[in-house]
């Protein structure tokens, strides 16, 4: 085969496997490494290094990766132990490495996560046990954890249907130019309209739907 012969679209596309295979090994390896290094600081007892690596491990996890439930599980244990040791600043840091590490691996269309939630819960019921402030002072321990899951939940996220429209906009736009530049000029460089039309209205309509996506997702 010649190489004048091979398509640019087959080129960009074996390019776009190539990075997206590169991308997934390196989170996987990157998991996996932190799983290791949180296991090995939990066996010397060395539990704050054990908790934050574990954090780190389901944020470099995969979807339905078994990384993030070992991960998940060791924390939730850690918490348990340490708050049974009376050490609640500790169990309380482990929970939101479970809600935080969930938070940060989420995606547009992501259901509730049950280990999340009973994260959320145990944060709530662990902060209210600190009745230091005096605004809490007149609230009861059930008002100041239903008070503090209610800020929990009321996370802003993006919206889907507009996330989706930031997404393609963008994805349009870019591929739009980059569909002009090839397309809209010929060998010697000159600007022919025949053929950037259509690059230039889809570039356009890609820019439109990125700017809206990005203001109301």
């Amino acid at each position: 085969m010649k190489l004048g012969s091979v398509r640019p679209g087959m080129v960009a596309l074996f390019v776009l496997i190539t990075l997206s295979a590169s991308v997934l090994w390196r989170v996987a390896s990157e998991s996996r490494t932190e799983l290791a290094a949180a296991d090995g600081y939990r066996h010397d007892d060395r539990l704050a290094l054990a908790v934050e690596h574990y954090r780190r491990a389901i944020r470099w996890s995969l979807p339905a990766s078994s990384t993030t439930e070992q991960a998940v599980s060791a924390l939730e244990s850690i918490a348990a132990e340490l708050e049974a040791d009376g050490d609640l600043a500790a169990a309380l840091l482990a929970w939101r490495s479970v809600s935080g590490g969930l938070a940060a691996t989420r995606f547009l269309y992501s259901r509730t996560n049950p280990a999340r939630e009973k994260a959320n819960a145990q944060i709530a019921r662990l902060v209210a046990t600190d009745r230091s402030a005096a605004i809490d002072a007149s609230l009861s321990t059930e008002q100041l954890a239903a008070d503090h899951r209610r800020l929990l939940d009321g996370e802003v996220s993006p919206d889907p249907w507009w996330g989706t429209l930031l997404l393609l906009g963008m994805a349009t736009w870019v591929g739009a130019l980059v569909l002009l530049a090839w397309r809209g000029f010929d060998s010697t460089g000159r600007f022919g309209w025949a053929g950037a039309r259509g690059p230039l209205w889809g570039a356009l309509a890609g820019l439109v739907s990125f700017a809206l996506g990005l203001l109301f997702a």
